[in-house]
């Protein structure tokens, strides 16, 4: 069981920002969310997080009503994020970035930490382990000491990724991950983001407008207009989709 919208409508006074969004997203998929800026993507995923109540619905998280719990509780449930601003903690190193992420999944209590007692350094030794491979992973690790502003700009992207991944999500939303990306970089973007799918066992809902991006790495896509889903598919039927070309391709994407 992954996630599910059902029904889902989040009304901003007389603002209808989604509108009775029912969508599904199953465990290892790897799903795009598109549509034109205002369309209500990123409210979606503020709503999935616990950011916003959704005025009616219900959002379900591996068989169980999530709507109504706290931004902590939702991630330790299993979702993190990223977000379209890179909000990296700008006075600490790479490590440490990643490092705070791993509160919510802490093996020890308050009492232990402050007597640094045997389990407490059982569980750092893990953490510390567990970031090493992260690192490793993203061919980051030379830079485990370097202050995290101090990452070129792609860096500094997929040091986002990384926190998110350290809370050890099975859902992964990631807020326009290739914003800002030269070509190059968006190139490995898509082989990380399936990489990170097949390596981390996780599912990802990605929002992004290079529809070359999208239609790169997306198995399936759903699109909203004005808070509406208009379309979902493959990324083929969603391409060749008339209402979706209307709305928001403006043509074909090859």
């Amino acid at each position: 069981m992954g996630l599910e919208l059902k029904n889902v409508t989040m009304r901003f006074g007389g603002l209808t920002a989604v509108g009775d969004l029912a969508a599904a997203v199953a465990p290892d998929s790897l799903i795009g969310l598109i549509g034109p800026n205002g369309a209500g993507k990123t409210t979606v995923f503020n709503v999935i997080t616990g950011v916003y109540h959704p005025t009616s619905g219900d959002v379900v998280f591996q068989g169980k009503s999530i709507k109504g719990l706290k931004t902590n509780e939702i991630t330790r449930c299993g979702i993190s994020r990223t977000f379209q601003n890179i909000r990296l903690f700008r006075g600490l190193s790479v490590f440490d970035n990643i490092r705070v992420s791993h509160a919510p999944r802490a093996k020890y209590r308050t009492l232990g930490s402050l007597m640094r007692l045997g389990g407490f350094y059982k569980a750092e030794k893990e953490v510390t382990d567990r970031i090493e491979k992260l690192l490793e992973f993203f061919n980051l690790r030379d830079m485990r000491d370097e202050m995290a502003t101090s990452l070129p700009y792609g860096g500094q992207r997929k040091l986002e990724i990384i926190r998110a991944l350290a809370t050890e999500p099975k859902l992964l939303l990631l807020d326009e991950p290739g914003a800002g990306m030269n070509p190059t970089e968006k190139h490995d973007l898509m082989r990380l983001i399936k990489q990170i799918r097949d390596e981390f066992d996780v599912a990802v809902l990605l929002i992004e407008h290079d529809m070359n991006l999208v239609m790169g790495v997306c198995e399936r896509i759903f699109v909203l207009d004005y808070g509406v889903k208009i379309a979902e598919g493959s990324p083929h039927e969603i391409q060749t989709n008339p209402k979706v070309i209307e709305a928001y391709l403006g043509e074909v994407v090859t």
